[in-house]
């Protein structure tokens, strides 16, 4: 399965929460709700922090403000501080509450684990967007679906 994706590669931000808003502003919610959404993401990485390879990290939570698992991948060449170690891609991403998913965001954490174990360096160093997301199993998500 190929998950529809949101993708900046070149990302500013020269902090987590710099980057988590930034992939943010990608999501197709209004400002209020992204606002209750980086918090929530905050909350979720002051439990533990998301690095889950070497320069990869992936902050996630769940969220009644969206209705579809949505995800947004940015890359970063200069690197963004993250807590233990600096990372150049963050894939983010928000899991609706509703009875199926659970199973969603367990089959999306599973697809993740998978392609970062088998391509984790491949993923780190990709040169650019169509790449990422090819390593990723990720196809773009056109705007306005």
């Amino acid at each position: 399965m190929k998950y529809a994706v949101l993708c900046k590669f070149e990302l500013s931000a020269a902090s987590r929460e710099e980057a988590i808003a930034e992939l943010l502003g990608l999501f197709p919610v209004g400002e209020k709700s992204r606002g209750l959404l980086a918090g929530a993401l905050d909350v979720r990485e002051k439990v533990g922090a998301t690095v889950v390879y070497s320069s990869i990290a992936l902050p996630h939570c769940r969220s009644i403000l969206v209705d579809k698992l949505t995800v947004a991948v940015g890359k970063s060449q200069a690197g963004i501080p993250w807590p233990g170690e600096m990372v150049n891609t963050v894939i983010l991403f928000v899991s609706p509450v509703k009875h199926s998913a659970p199973q969603e965001h367990s089959s999306f954490l599973g697809h993740i684990a998978g392609k970062i174990r088998n391509s984790g360096d491949r993923i780190a160093a990709a040169g650019n967007q169509d790449e990422l997301l090819d390593l990723l199993g990720f196809q773009p998500e056109e705007q306005g679906e």
